[in-house]
């Protein structure tokens, strides 16, 4: 009988395979190296969703080495996180008229070794849009790359579940009439494992060529452990740490920080009414309670005269919050839309560096003190883009100012005398969106410093000099918001913390 094309492949591959390996194992010094294996396990989470606790189950998935070596990547590889929502919790969760959704995950990892452990954050998790059903259940299947993870010494590393952040983009039929904001927020969630124990997703050896991952179908005493920021009785970290890197464990990139807690009051702020734009004849304003949101954003100031950028609100040291009230006057006409939000924000204190007329380097700290945001959105037409605009205003004071690292003293007043204006741009809905954050931009005028200098001293005409004018520019990234529960329950997620702008 004469072999099937299909037959003729798989031989001509087993062949092939097999060559490999034989030249493998007689190349000196090559030896046979074991094969990855794929880890499996189900766990079961309690989600915070803004409208209630519920219960999601959950397949993780990921090939892991058979074994490592200390101080090379132990490479993961493959991870496949299988989420399902009940039809009870999407009926609850998902606003009408939904027909899909897709999704972003984030697991949390605890990488143990010993007595040491890190935590690892595998975040951008994709789920592709997938359709909705009446009275049906939903399996999210979130895959994405994750770093390497690097041990120093030899010894089991065991990997194991932690919490799954989720963050839901519900999608439904497109409506005849203008594109408004949504008015439910979009549905996100912190899961924390449901059991005391978290699963054992693998455990590889490093040091020890024998063995190979031992997923963990499901937690018991031997496939378990404490999940992360517990110790082995279940007690908390008493120092609350959530470390990257830990004792000879590293898990890839150092994350940002988390920011600044959000604000639990909703703002008092009025909008600025003479930076309002007029609507078309016909739209009325009405206005409206606004929802409760919290963001972080970061800047960078590109100061012509210092040629070189100041950042605002740097990520890596805390970054603040900003407190929004989203949407509280809203008019409309059928081919013309408009939005009035309102924002609260402290910036800290930056860091600037120029030189001084003799080529001296001088440092000096930036205090903001400003007035609230206000924020406006208008679309004309359905399928134009939304153009926001952001308003506020910030004067500058110079303070602890070194030249060459001496100090100068420039007394309490050193600052601009008058504000300056502030006035960002953003275009949506790929580039901004107020609900999804993204980048505005702005030019700057710097006004002229007046009140520096002790003892008779008028420093005005060198910060003058060295930094006021116009040609300045601001690059702005607002990180994803989230929606402030009631009751001070705070987000169910905290706010994105974007990375500078580039």
């Amino acid at each position: 009988m004469r072999p099937s094309a299909r037959t003729r492949r798989r031989t001509a591959r087993g062949a092939a395979v097999a060559a490999v390996a034989l030249v493998a194992g007689v190349l000196p010094g090559t030896g046979s190296q074991a094969q990855d294996s794929e880890a499996t396990v189900r766990a079961a989470f309690t989600c915070a969703f803004p409208t209630g606790t519920q219960r999601v189950a959950a397949e993780i998935s990921a090939t892991f080495p058979a074994s490592g070596t200390p101080g090379s990547p132990l490479r993961v590889s493959g991870l496949d996180v299988e989420t399902v929502l009940s039809a009870k919790t999407l009926a609850e969760i998902l606003p009408a008229g939904t027909t899909d959704v897709a999704s972003e995950a984030t697991l949390t990892v605890r990488v143990a070794q010993g007595t040491s452990d890190a935590e690892a954050r595998w975040d951008g998790l994709k789920a592709p849009s997938t359709p909705v059903w009446d009275a049906a259940d939903l399996t999210l299947a979130h895959r994405g790359e994750v770093p390497p993870v690097t041990v120093e010494h030899a010894g089991k590393v065991t990997f194991i579940v932690g919490a799954l952040d989720l963050d839901l983009a519900p999608q439904g039929e497109p409506s005849a009439g203008p594109s408004t904001l949504p008015a439910k927020a979009p549905p996100a969630a912190r899961c924390t494992p449901a059991d005391e124990r978290s699963p054992v997703l693998a455990t590889v050896p490093v040091g020890d060529q024998e063995g190979s991952p031992r997923p963990s179908a499901s937690p018991t005493p031997t496939g378990s452990a404490a999940p992360p920021g517990r110790d082995e009785g279940g007690q908390g970290d008493e120092d609350g740490r959530s470390a990257r890197r830990e004792a000879g464990i590293d898990v890839g990139d150092d994350p940002l920080p988390p920011a600044k807690p959000c604000e639990s009051e909703r703002p008092t702020a009025e909008l600025d009414r003479s930076k309002l734009p007029e609507p078309p004849p016909g739209v009325t304003m009405v206005k409206l309670a606004g929802t409760h949101w919290c963001t972080v954003p970061v800047a960078v100031a590109n100061v012509l005269k210092l040629r070189g950028g100041m950042a605002i609100n740097d990520p890596a040291d805390g970054a603040t919050t900003a407190n929004l009230l989203i949407n509280v006057e809203s008019g409309s006409n059928g081919t013309y839309n408009q939005t009035r939000s309102v924002g609260e924000v402290t910036l800290p204190d930056a860091s600037a560096t120029f030189l001084d007329f003799d080529l001296m380097p001088v440092t000096a700290k930036i205090e903001f003190t400003g007035t609230p945001m206000t924020i406006v959105t208008e679309q004309r037409g359905n399928t134009l883009p939304n153009y926001a605009t952001i308003f506020m205003s910030q004067t500058l004071r110079m303070h602890d100012v070194a030249v060459n690292g001496t100090p100068l003293p420039v007394g309490p007043h050193c600052r601009t005398e008058k504000p300056v204006d502030i006035e960002l741009h953003g275009v949506g809905p790929d580039e901004y969106h107020v609900f999804k954050g993204g980048v505005l931009r702005a030019e700057l005028d710097i006004p002229a410093f007046t009140g520096c200098g002790t003892g008779g001293e008028d420093l005005d005409r060198l910060f003058t000099a060295s930094i006021s004018g116009s040609g300045n520019y601001m690059k702005l990234i607002q990180g994803k918001p989230c929606l402030m529960r009631p009751g001070g329950l705070g987000c169910a997620l905290p706010p994105e913390v974007p990375e500078l702008p580039r």
